[in-house]
């Protein structure tokens, strides 16, 4: 490893949870001299280090604070952002220190909405048709007395790796998911989705999906919508916020 990284990404690498394992830009752009490493990790010293995405907004202020210190820039990169956050004096921290500032929540004052950077992946251009008439995507941490219907696949998102999430999610017509990453990669296949909430980040894509309870979403199937343009907007929402970051001097 040089003794002076280019580009150094913290977010979360070491559960099971598939969207956290994909959601980071250097997957997907080019930021020369690179480490990946969990938030738990201490940086070595880089230029540049890339915080997020995912949930993650009380780590990124503990890392921007303690852990990257020497990175010349520190970059907040589509990190779920709610509204207690957003009005925080850790945000205001966040600000201060940051270069840039980007969250997958739509409509944050004072943050760029930049949706979860695994839109970019290749992976979306390859998926077969529908075979399946609905399927369920879950997260496995949170059942949350989520009903489940006979002959209806399920698949959670601790259990498959993105190329394995993406061909289950693209073989049904109808995706019912309470995973966000199972929601958003949903939305972004063009395909009809029921989103199944346990928290209000669910609720802040630029434009939501129909929601149902996790009892009753099985009745409320012909509900589900599709959303347009999700992916081109994601995609072309990364490349712009790349370009920004490349520009940092």
């Amino acid at each position: 490893m040089p003794a002076m990284l280019d580009t150094v990404f913290q977010h979360r690498r070491k559960g099971r949870n598939t969207g956290d394992l994909y959601c980071s830009p250097g997957l997907y752009f080019q930021f020369g001299e690179t480490a990946f490493l969990d938030f738990s990790e201490t940086p070595p010293p880089s230029r540049l280090a890339v915080l997020g995405g995912g949930q993650v907004f009380g780590d990124c202020v503990n890392s921007v604070i303690y852990g990257t210190p020497e990175a010349k820039h520190r970059v907040i990169r589509g990190v779920g952002i709610g509204r207690t956050a957003a009005a925080s004096i850790e945000f205001d921290i966040l600000q201060g220190i940051c270069a840039l500032m980007s969250s997958r929540n739509w409509d944050v004052p004072g943050c760029e909405f930049v949706p979860c950077p695994s839109a970019m992946s290749p992976l979306f251009e390859v998926q077969a048709e529908p075979e399946h008439e609905v399927v369920l995507f879950s997260h496995t941490q949170k059942p949350d007395g989520l009903a489940r219907v006979a002959g209806i696949p399920e698949l959670t998102n601790g259990q498959a790796d993105m190329e394995e999430a993406l061909a289950f999610l693209a073989s049904g017509e109808i995706v019912v998911a309470n995973s966000y990453h199972g929601t958003f990669w949903a939305m972004c296949l063009g395909h009809r989705v029921l989103s199944v909430p346990f928290s209000d980040k669910f609720r802040q894509f630029r434009e939501n999906p129909v929601f149902a309870g996790p009892q009753d979403w099985p009745d409320k199937l012909a509900a589900a919508e599709t959303r347009e343009g999700v992916l081109e907007d994601a995609r072309a929402r990364n490349r712009a916020f790349y370009e920004k970051v490349r520009n940092l001097g």
